[in-house]
């Protein structure tokens, strides 16, 4: 390596027109041969690309580029070179260039509702001829913001035409340094990676795999079986028919002099996204490099009459030119939010239905019914008076009171809540009443009298063994 090529940071590289040459662009760091486009042959040389035709792209770097398969790359967005002599700016502009060729295009692109805003360090995949671009930081009026995954730039490299529209379904939490890859079904881009936006300076990532259908715009959250591989950031992926391969990255965050330093691995992790699992090895694939027929793709809307619109009708504080989007959310989305909510709703109603029980049992204790008095018999010694109490039961669920064969109400009995102390003299007035009793005994019939005194005898048992 000569002067002319340096290490450098934050640009972009992809393939050539043949399968030897990778070509780069430079970002931070790069010499300004470097800010063009070079070429890094797999044997290790690098050498200046031959004559380039068109408006080449001003130095910058954090931009992304995309490729199909004729040899023509999508560039979009970026920002001017760390360390620049030039004064801070960013892009928002999608260009193109022709490997085949070596001419660079900018195509006039009409956007319906304004122009996207500058955006650095997000991710773009290309679907379908379109290009997905998500995520970053955008620069509204000035002000950088980050760029979450509520709504997708998408640009159709066909038609020359951009929107901003809104996803829906289980949209990901806003991460920075994530990867993104396109998945084989030929519709979906897989989310891995990155950091929590609410705390770039420390190290607070996940493992978590997020899926974008193009189709609606809709994001999933699978259920990932195997080995877990450890949460990273600024990591790189490429896909290989079924697999996603993660490369290196950093996993956590060091401290040295008081300055903070990315701690690297060298670790290679592949996700099988067939059958959604982390495997340690690639299986045998006849044709790899084949395209899924998806069997739909991105629609776009009705662009408005009105060129001169400047926001759409879903705007966000990164991008006022958002709309909203026409899909519903799938019903596998709804039926997990939904069986959440259920799980919920039955956890608080058994917690609910718990202590609605222990009320009850400890009122229903509360509650005098009939029971034996301590001694009410044993300790009797006659006298006198021969009157004395046998148990208490609770009137409230008896006969009305004008039942002629109910024991008359004694002076024992003082409480006032409808409970009852049944004395020997209650017993004596009971058994002198039956000889009086016009009721005489049936074959098969209970007699009321019997009836009345097994229903006190029960309350007693069932009072004594609780």
């Amino acid at each position: 390596m000569n002067d002319q090529f340096k290490p450098f940071m934050y640009g972009v590289g992809f393939p050539g027109a043949d399968e030897s040459t990778l070509l780069v662009q430079a970002g931070d760091g790069g010499t300004n041969e470097m800010t063009k486009v070079v070429r890094y042959n797999v044997s290790g040389a690098w050498s200046s690309y031959p004559m380039q035709h068109g408006q080449a792209p001003s130095a910058r770097a954090a931009m992304t580029v995309v490729y199909n398969s004729s040899g023509s790359a999508f560039f979009y967005g970026g920002r001017t070179q760390t360390g620049s002599s030039l004064t801070k700016g960013y892009f928002n502009d999608f260009y193109t260039f022709d490997s085949n060729t070596a001419t660079w295009t900018w195509p006039d692109i009409r956007y319906g509702w304004g122009k996207a805003p500058p955006r650095y360090d997000h991710s773009a995949v290309l679907i379908q001829d379109k290009v997905f671009v998500f995520g970053g930081t955008t620069n509204v009026g000035g002000s950088p913001t980050h760029a979450d995954f509520g709504s997708v730039l998408v640009f159709d490299t066909i038609e020359n035409k951009a929107v901003s529209m809104a996803t829906i379904g289980d949209i990901p939490p806003p991460r920075l340094q994530f990867s993104a890859a396109a998945a084989p079904d030929g519709k979906s881009i897989v989310v891995f990676g990155g950091l929590n936006t609410s705390s770039p300076d420390a190290f607070d990532s996940s493992p978590d795999i997020f899926v974008l259908d193009t189709c609606k715009l809709e994001w999933t959250k699978p259920d990932i079986g195997g080995d877990i591989p450890e949460a990273r950031a600024s990591h790189g992926v490429v896909t290989y028919g079924n697999y996603m391969i993660v490369l290196y990255g950093y996993t956590n965050m060091g401290t040295y002099a008081g300055t903070k330093y990315p701690i690297y691995t060298k670790k290679v992790d592949i996700l099988d996204m067939h059958s959604w699992k982390w495997v340690r090895s690639i299986s045998h694939q006849d044709n790899p490099t084949a395209k899924a027929d998806a069997g739909c793709t991105f629609s776009f809307p009705k662009f408005p009459d009105d060129t001169s619109l400047t926001q759409g009708d879903h705007p966000m504080e990164y991008d006022p030119t958002v709309i909203a989007n026409p899909n519903k959310a799938s019903n596998g989305a709804r039926n997990k939010g939904l069986a959440i909510g259920l799980s919920i709703f039955g956890i608080l109603l058994i917690i609910g239905g718990f202590f609605f029980y222990r009320r009850r049992q400890r009122k229903k204790a509360r509650a005098l019914n009939p029971r034996w008095l301590p001694g009410a018999i044993t300790s009797h010694k006659g006298g006198a008076n021969n009157d004395y109490p046998l148990f208490v039961y609770n009137n409230a669920d008896q006969k009305d009171a004008t039942d002629e064969k109910k024991p008359p109400r004694l002076s024992l009995d003082n409480d006032s809540d409808g409970m009852r102390t049944y004395t020997a003299n209650d017993h004596d007035n009971w058994a002198r009443a039956l000889d009086q009793d016009p009721e005489r005994p049936e074959d098969g019939r209970p007699m009321s009298r019997h009836t009345e005194v097994w229903e006190r005898m029960r309350s007693l048992h069932d009072q004594r063994n609780t």
